[in-house]
C-alpha cells in the first residue's frame, strides 16, 4: 500500500492563505507551548523524584524558556495586520522551537542512560505528548511540521536504540515508525485546515458535485480514505496503552517488537490513504477498495497476534483490560468506513474473533463480562441501519453541496443580471451620444487617411467637385496640384515600411503647414499627395507655390535610423484652362507630374501638348513590349582597350531598338527608362544578356575577351536572375570569367542585403562585377568596400571635367579605386587630349569614341579582322619631349 513517492504532493506547501495560516499557527502555538511546559514539568518532576537528578535548577530555566515563543506568538496576534511579517515571524518562531527541542535532546542524552526501565517508559510516554505540542501546530505548514517531528523523534529513537538494553531496541524503532505515520496525520490536518480557509473565504470556485451512481461511489471510496486517519491514530494509541499495561520484564522486548510491527502496518495503511487522496484516479475503485480491505484484515490480524502471543501472561485483570481495549478498538476501527457496507461487515466480523478466543480461554467473570459487552457493541456496529445512516448522510452532504452550488450560481446569475440591467440602462442613456460620436468617427475615417491624418481620395474628390460647382456659379478658378515623392520606394524597401510610414507622416506634417481654408491637402495614395487651392491663381503663381513646396520637402527628415532626404515632383492643372471636371484636372496634373519627373524639373504646369505625348508614350510602351516579345532589341559592342599594351580586352554590350512600325531609331535614353517604369526591364535585360554572350562566342570563341552587360536593380530583385545567368552561360558554352555585369550606383539605394547576396553568388561563379557611371549616384566608400566588386568605371563627365582642370578629383577617384583593390575603366575618351590626360592620371582600361563608336553586332566580325591583331599605340606625352609634332600624335595601328 506504499506510494511511489511517500512524501505526498498535498504536503508540498503553498503560498495560499499565508497570512491566515500564520495567524492560526501563532494562536495554536500559544496553547501548545503551555501544554509542552506542563508535561515537561511533569516529566522532570517525576524523574527528579525517582532519581534525584541534580540539574533541576538548570532545567527549570529551560522550562521558563517556553514562555519566549508563547509571548512572541501572543505579540504577533496583537499586531495590526499591516505590521505583521508572516514569513519572517514564522521563521523566528520555528527557530525558538528548534532551540527548545535541541535543549531537550541534550537533556535526554544525559538523563535516559541513568533511568530504570519503568521510569524511562513513563518519561518517554509523557515526552511524546511534549513532542506533539511542539509539532502539531505546524500542521498548517506541513514541511516545517514534519521536519520538527523528525528533529524530536529521531534523536530520541536513536538514543533508546543505542542504550544497550535489548528490551527497548524495538521501543526506540517505534519512534521512527511513528514518524512516518505522522505523514497521514499532517495530511489529514492540513486538508481540514485548508478546506476551512477556503470555505470561510469562498475563494475556491464551487464545482457542481457529481450526482451519478459512479460519482457517488467515488465519493464513498474517497470518504473512507480521507476520514480513516483518526481511527488509525487512535488504534495506535490503544496499542501503546496495551503494551504498557501488559509490560513485564520477561516479555517487554516482545511487546515492543509487536508494537513496532503494528505501527509499521498502520504506516502502510496511512500511505495508502495518502496515495488515494493525492490521486484518486491512479487505480480503479475496485482496486482501491481491495487495498483498503486488505489493510483492515492485516490490522485485525495484528490484534489477533497480540492475543495469541501474549495470552499466557494475561492475568484476570489484565485480560479484562485487554477485552475492554478490544471493545474500544472495535468501535474506533469503524470510524470512516460506515458508508461502505462490505468493509463495515468485514471489520465488524473480525472484531468478534478476539472475544470468542477469550471465551474459549475459560477465564473468570471479568472475561465473561467483557465478552458480553464486546459482542453487544459488535452486533450494534454491524446493524444495517448504521450503514444506511452513513450512506444517507453522504447523500445529504452531496445534496447540500448541490444546493449550495446552485444557490451560488443563482447568486452569481442574479448579480450578473443586475449588472447587465444597470449596464443596459447606462447604455440606453448614452446610446444616442455614442451613435453621434461613432457617426463622426466613421465620417472622419471615410474622409481621412489613417496614417497621415490628411484627407483621403474621396474627401479630395468631393472638395474638387464643390470647387467646380462654385466655379460655375461665380466664374472663378482654382488650381490642382499632384505631388509625387522621389526615391520613396528606395527608402521604403531599403529601410523598411516603418521608416516609410515615418517619412509619409513627416511629409504630411509639412504639407499641413501649407494648408489653410483656401488650400486643402490630401493623400491621394501611396507616395502621392494632392493639393487644392480654392482661389484663382495664375500659372506663374501656381508654379511658385509648387516650387516652395518642393524646396521645403527637400529638408532632411529625422528617423530612428538617421536622417534621410528625398525630393518631390509636382504637376499643376488649372481650372478652367486645363479641364472642367475633376477627372480631367487630376489626369492632367498626373501628366504634368510625370513630365516633371522625366525632365527632372521638379515642377511642371500642364500643357495641352503633353496630352499627346502621354498617348505617344503609351503607344511606345506597347511597341516596346512587342519588340521584346519578338526579339527585336539588338545590341552594339563598344571595345575596351588596355592602357598598358593597347590591346583589345573586351566589349560593352549596348541595347539598340529600331521601331519597325514607325521605322525610327529609338534612343536608349528613352526606351530603357520606359522599360524600367513599365516592368519590361527583366525580359529585355534577359534578351540583351543572351545576345551579348552569343555574339562574343560567335566572333571570338577561343579568346579571353570579355563582354560587359548593363543590368538594372529590377533584374537583381528577380528570384531567378542567378539561374538565368547560369542557364545562358551554359547554353552558349561561355566561361563565367568572360562575363562582366555592370551596375549603376542606384543598387546601393535598394535592398542592400539581398543585392549583396546575389552579387556574391555571381562572383563565386566567376562573373566579374563592375560599377558603371561612378560618381553620379548614391555610392559611398562603405558600399564600395562591402560589395563584391572587381571594377570601377569612371563616368565620362569626369573625363570632360579634365578639360576644365578637374585632374585632382579624377586622381582621387583612381586612388580610391586602387586603394579598394578595384581596377579602373575610363569611359568617354573622345579626343587625343582626353587620352593623354587619362594616360597621365591613371587607369587600367579606356573606352570611348576615340577608339571606336558602338559597333553593330552583325558587323563585329569585320571590325575585329582589322583591329584585333594590331594593338593600339599608347604613347604618353612627357615634358622633356619636343612640343612640335606632339599634337600630331593620334591613334594608329602599330
Amino acid at each position: 500500500m506504499a506510494t511511489p513517492n511517500f512524501y505526498p504532493s498535498s504536503l508540498s506547501g503553498s503560498s495560499e492563505f499565508i497570512e491566515e495560516r500564520t495567524l492560526a499557527l501563532m494562536k495554536r502555538s500559544c496553547g501548545a507551548v503551555l501544554v509542552g511546559l506542563l508535561f515537561s514539568s511533569a516529566a522532570l518532576s517525576m524523574v527528579t523524584a525517582r532519581t534525584g537528578w541534580p540539574y533541576w535548577e538548570l532545567t527549570s530555566a529551560l522550562l521558563l524558556f517556553y514562555l519566549v515563543p508563547a509571548v512572541y506568538a501572543y505579540r504577533y496576534i496583537q499586531k495590526k495586520p499591516e505590521d505583521r511579517q508572516p514569513e519572517q515571524d514564522r521563521r523566528h518562531l520555528t527557530y525558538m522551537i528548534v532551540a527548545i527541542i535541541s535543549a531537550w535532546n541534550l537533556v535526554a542524552i544525559d538523563i535516559l542512560p541513568t533511568l530504570d526501565s519503568q521510569t524511562r517508559l513513563i518519561a518517554v510516554s509523557i515526552f511524546i505528548v511534549v513532542v506533539y505540542a511542539h509539532c502539531l501546530p505546524f500542521s498548517l505548514f506541513p514541511r516545517q511540521g514534519m521536519a520538527l517531528m523528525a528533529f524530536n523523534l529521531l534523536p530520541l529513537s536513536v538514543q533508546l536504540t543505542m542504550l544497550g538494553d535489548e528490551s527497548v531496541i524495538a521501543f526506540g524503532l517505534c519512534g521512527i515508525a511513528l514518524l512516518f505515520m505522522e505523514f497521514g496525520t499532517y495530511t489529514w490536518l492540513y486538508r481540514k485546515d485548508m478546506s476551512a480557509f477556503r470555505a470561510r473565504k469562498a475563494r475556491v470556485v464551487a464545482v457542481e458535485p457529481d450526482m451519478s451512481e459512479e460519482g457517488f461511489k467515488r465519493r464513498l471510496v474517497y470518504s473512507i480514505h480521507s476520514n480513516s486517519t483518526p481511527a488509525v491514530m487512535m488504534q495506535a494509541v490503544a496499542a501503546f496503552f496495551l503494551v504498557v499495561t501488559l509490560g513485564a520484564e520477561q516479555s517487554e522486548g516482545m511487546l515492543w517488537s509487536w508494537l513496532l510491527a503494528y505501527l509499521s502496518v498502520q504506516t502502510l495503511r496511512t500511505a495508502g490513504f495518502i496515495a488515494h487522496v493525492d490521486n484518486p484516479k491512479r487505480l480503479r475503485l475496485r482496486d482501491w477498495r481491495i487495498l483498503f480491505g486488505l489493510g483492515i484484515v492485516v490490522n485485525q490480524l495484528s490484534w489477533y497476534a497480540l492475543l495469541v502471543l501474549f495470552h499466557d501472561i494475561m492475568t484476570g485483570f489484565s485480560l479484562g483490560v485487554v477485552s475492554g481495549m478490544f471493545i474500544v478498538v472495535a468501535v474506533i476501527s469503524t470510524v470512516g468506513i460506515t458508508s461502505d457496507r462490505l468493509l463495515l461487515y468485514l471489520n465488524s466480523a473480525m472484531c468478534l474473533v478476539p472475544p470468542v478466543l477469550i471465551l474459549f480461554s475459560k477465564e473468570e467473570v471479568w472475561s465473561m463480562v467483557s465478552l458480553g459487552m464486546l459482542a453487544s457493541i459488535s452486533m450494534l456496529i454491524i446493524v444495517e441501519n448504521i450503514h444506511r445512516s452513513a450512506v444517507q448522510s453522504q447523500r445529504g452532504k452531496l445534496l447540500q453541496q448541490l444546493t449550495e452550488f446552485r444557490a451560488k450560481e443563482m447568486k452569481v446569475l442574479n448579480g450578473e443580471l443586475t449588472d447587465a440591467r444597470e449596464r443596459l440602462t447606462e447604455v440606453n442613456s448614452n446610446l444616442e451620444q455614442q451613435i453621434e460620436e461613432r457617426t463622426e468617427e466613421l465620417n472622419y475615417q471615410a474622409t481621412h487617411d489613417m496614417l497621415t491624418g490628411l484627407g483621403n481620395r474621396y474627401y479630395f474628390s468631393r472638395m474638387v467637385s464643390d470647387a467646380l460647382q462654385e466655379q460655375e456659379e461665380e466664374s472663378g478658378g482654382f488650381a490642382v496640384y499632384l505631388l509625387d515623392l522621389d526615391r520613396f520606394k528606395e527608402i521604403n524597401d531599403g529601410l523598411g515600411h516603418l521608416a516609410g510610414d515615418g517619412v509619409l507622416k513627416a511629409i504630411a506634417d509639412r504639407l499641413s503647414e501649407a494648408c489653410s481654408d483656401e488650400v486643402i491637402c490630401a493623400r491621394w495614395g501611396g507616395d502621392e499627395f494632392v493639393i487644392l487651392e480654392r482661389r484663382e491663381v495664375s500659372a506663374r503663381d501656381a508654379e511658385a507655390f509648387a516650387i516652395g513646396l518642393v524646396n521645403d520637402l527637400k529638408r532632411p527628415i529625422e528617423l530612428e535610423s538617421g536622417p534621410v532626404s528625398l525630393g518631390a515632383s509636382v504637376g499643376v492643372a488649372l481650372c478652367p484652362e486645363h479641364g472642367k471636371t475633376a477627372e480631367q484636372l487630376l489626369e492632367h496634373a498626373d501628366i504634368a507630374v510625370y513630365r516633371a519627373k522625366s525632365y527632372k524639373t521638379g515642377v511642371s504646369v500642364y500643357n495641352e501638348q503633353w496630352g499627346y505625348e502621354a498617348v505617344e508614350r503609351l503607344q511606345l510602351v506597347q511597341a516596346l513590349g512587342h519588340a521584346i516579345e519578338h526579339d527585336q532589341i539588338n545590341i552594339a559592342m563598344q571595345p575596351f582597350v588596355s592602357v598598358e599594351s593597347g590591346e583589345l580586352t573586351g566589349f560593352e554590350a549596348l541595347a539598340r531598338w529600331r521601331d519597325t512600325v514607325r521605322d525610327v531609331e529609338i534612343s536608349p535614353g528613352t526606351f530603357i527608362p520606359l522599360a524600367e517604369e513599365s516592368g519590361l526591364m527583366p525580359a529585355m535585360g534577359r534578351n540583351i544578356l543572351r545576345k551579348a554572350c552569343e555574339t562574343l562566342m560567335r566572333e571570338t570563341p577561343d579568346s579571353d575577351l570579355r563582354v560587359a552587360v548593363n543590368i538594372s536593380v529590377m533584374q537583381l530583385r528577380q528570384q531567378d536572375f542567378i539561374d538565368d545567368v547560369a542557364t545562358i552561360l551554359a547554353s552558349v558554352g561561355m566561361p563565367a570569367s568572360r562575363l562582366e555585369l555592370e551596375l549603376t550606383e542606384s543598387v546601393f539605394a535598394g535592398d542592400v542585403m539581398h543585392i549583396r547576396q546575389v552579387l556574391g553568388t555571381l562572383r563565386d561563379m566567376g562573373v566579374k562585377i563592375s560599377i558603371d557611371d561612378f560618381g553620379t549616384g548614391y555610392s559611398s566608400i562603405s558600399y564600395l568596400r562591402d560589395f563584391p566588386l572587381d571594377t570601377l568605371k569612371i563616368d565620362q563627365s569626369f573625363v570632360a571635367g579634365l578639360r576644365n582642370g578637374g585632374e585632382g578629383l579624377f586622381s582621387s577617384i583612381v586612388s580610391l579605386a586602387h586603394g579598394l583593390k578595384l581596377s579602373v575603366i575610363v569611359e568617354g575618351v573622345e579626343s587625343r587630349n582626353d587620352l593623354d590626360k587619362v594616360l597621365e592620371l591613371g587607369g587600367e582600361e579606356i573606352q570611348g569614341f576615340f577608339f571606336s563608336r558602338p559597333i553593330d553586332s552583325r558587323k563585329l566580325g569585320e571590325w575585329l579582322q582589322s583591329h584585333s591583331q594590331h594593338p593600339f599605340t599608347m604613347r604618353r606625352r612627357h615634358l622633356s619631349m619636343a612640343v612640335d609634332n606632339q599634337d600630331k600624335f593620334r591613334l594608329k595601328d602599330s
